[in-house]
């Protein structure tokens, strides 16, 4: 009788499994409404590609992105402006306060949501009729470069290549800082201002690697600076307090941590920050997952158990 009570308690925690399996679905099922996302300027196309890819299991969601310098972004969230479900900026604490570390400081986000996702390159661009050679960063000091463009006030882009300079001899005070044209307001502004039709005066641009190789007809890589000479670029989201759909925000920032919206992101050249392993979920819950598989365990050992005492 003890065995019999054993095996029904099994069976009934495998109907609970599949149970929760289904109320999960069902919920993932009634995610709707709008998210709002404000990200880095350089998530303008990859972003996009992944809320698609999201949206086919989750029609009723649908997102309105706001692009722009991360720095700046952080400023407005903190001064209050409205619909803002989920921040994506990229930053790093070495050169300067990271953008979601000061939405994070005015207690604005949402505990746990908080994770690092994505990181990228410098890449250094020059028109692409350009003749100019430049073959280092120290090139971009030559006589031949008259301007070199880089992101202004609130942009990363920038912050990282005024360290790149620093650590290449070019920091300031020194001639070449005369050289820069620091006006553009996101880093898309920067590859702007360098593939521009119109533009006879700026030879070069330090830009993200994933920004350059959107423009390939405009705009070619001339050096590729080595990742040891600046801090590290990470990508990283959150959700706000504010958020007035707070399900489908969670249940999508959670979904920008996975291996499948990883290679979407792979495919316009980020690179994951942090290995990133299939996600251990039932229904899309991680702590059902690791239930499911505590439970898994569980029962195999009865199982096991149970077959042993019937042999004996």
């Amino acid at each position: 009788m003890k065995k019999r009570y054993k095996l029904a308690l099994a069976t009934a925690s495998i109907a609970l499994g599949f149970g929760g399996i289904q109320a999960k679905s069902a919920q993932a099922a009634a995610l709707g409404g709008v998210v709002y996302i404000d990200a880095a300027a350089s998530l303008t196309n990859a972003l996009p590609a992944v809320e698609q890819s999201y949206q086919v299991n989750n029609p009723g969601v649908t997102f309105r992105n706001t692009f722009g310098g991360s720095n700046t972004l952080a400023q407005q969230i903190v001064a209050g402006v409205p619909n803002v479900d989920i921040f994506f900026p990229v930053s790093s604490p070495a050169v300067g306060e990271a953008a979601l570390t000061t939405v994070q400081n005015n207690n604005q986000l949402i505990a746990g949501t908080r994770q690092d996702l994505l990181t990228n390159t410098l890449a250094i661009i020059e028109p692409i009729n350009s003749t100019i050679p430049i073959s280092s960063v120290q090139d971009l000091a030559n006589s031949q470069v008259r301007l070199v463009a880089i992101g202004g006030s609130g942009v990363p882009a920038g912050a990282f290549a005024q360290e790149l300079f620093t650590n290449s001899g070019l920091g300031p005070p020194s001639a070449f800082q005369n050289k820069l044209v620091k006006t553009a307001t996101d880093v898309r502004g920067v590859l702007e201002q360098v593939s521009s039709a119109t533009n006879d005066t700026i030879d070069a641009g330090v830009v993200y690697t994933t920004d350059a190789i959107t423009a390939p007809d405009l705009v070619k890589i001339a050096y590729t600076p080595p990742t040891s000479a600046y801090s590290p670029i990470i990508y990283g989201s959150a959700v706000l307090k504010q958020t007035q759909n707070p399900d489908a925000a969670k249940d999508f920032n959670s979904f920008l941590g996975s291996s499948q919206a990883l290679s979407v992101f792979q495919g316009f050249g980020f690179r994951a920050a942090t290995p990133v392993p299939e996600p251990l979920t039932i229904g899309g819950s991680a702590v059902a997952g690791v239930f499911g598989i505590l439970m898994k365990r569980k029962i195999s050992a009865k199982i096991k158990a149970k077959s042993k005492v019937a042999v004996d």
